[in-house]
C-alpha cells in the first residue's frame, strides 16, 4: 500500500475509533510513520484527509446499491443499499455521524450526486412502464430523504434495541417503496 492510501486508511481507523478529536495530524502521521509535510503533500491539510476518508467510506456503502442493482435490478439495489447504510450506522457510528454532519453542512461526499443520478436512471424504466408514482429524479430524492432519516434514527438509538430497530427500519423501507412504486415485490 502506498503512503497516500496508508494515510487514508489510518485516518479512517482513527475517525472510526476516536472521532475527529482522536484523528489528529500527529496521530495519523505517527501511525503511518511519516511527518506532517507528507500529509500536506497528499491531502492539502487534515480537513482534506478527513473529507477523503468520509468520501471513501461513502463509496464503500454505495457499492451495495450498485452490486444489488447488477444482481437483480433497482429494487434489490435499493434494499441492499438501505440495509448497508443502516449497518454502517450501527457498526460505524462515529463515521456515520461525520457523514451526516457533512451532508447537513451542504458538503456531501462527492459521489452522492452521482449515486442519486444513477438511482434515477435506474428508476426510469419503472416510470416509463407507469410503475413509479413520481418522476425518477424525485423518487431518488425521496429515497435519499428516507435513508437519511433512517440513518439519523439509527444514530439516535445507538446501543438500544438493535433487533427491534431493524424491524422498524425494514417497515420504513417497505412503506417508502409502497408509496413510490405501483408494483408487486420483484
Amino acid at each position: 500500500m502506498d503512503i497516500k492510501q496508508s494515510l487514508l486508511h489510518a485516518a479512517m481507523r482513527l475517525l472510526s475509533a476516536k472521532g475527529r478529536d482522536g484523528a489528529t495530524m500527529r496521530a495519523i502521521c505517527a501511525e503511518v510513520g511519516v511527518t506532517p509535510p507528507t500529509l500536506y503533500h497528499h491531502y492539502g491539510d487534515l480537513q482534506g484527509l478527513h473529507k477523503a476518508a468520509i468520501d471513501e467510506t461513502y463509496r464503500q456503502v454505495a457499492e451495495a446499491y450498485h452490486g444489488g442493482t447488477e444482481e437483480r435490478g433497482p429494487l434489490k439495489g435499493i434494499r441492499d443499499g438501505w440495509a448497508t447504510f443502516l449497518q454502517f450506522a450501527y457498526s460505524e457510528p462515529n463515521m456515520c455521524r461525520m457523514l451526516v454532519q457533512h451532508i447537513m453542512a451542504g458538503e456531501p461526499p462527492s459521489m452522492v450526486a452521482d449515486t442519486l443520478r444513477g438511482v434515477a436512471d435506474d428508476l426510469a424504466q419503472f416510470h416509463a412502464q407507469g410503475r413509479l408514482t413520481f418522476p425518477p429524479r424525485e423518487a431518488a430524492q425521496l429515497l435519499w430523504m428516507g435513508a437519511l432519516g433512517a440513518l439519523t434514527y439509527a444514530l439516535s438509538r445507538e446501543g438500544a434495541g438493535y433487533t427491534q430497530d431493524l424491524a422498524l427500519q425494514k417497515a420504513k423501507l417497505d412503506i417508502t417503496l409502497v408509496a413510490l412504486f405501483n408494483i408487486e415485490e420483484e
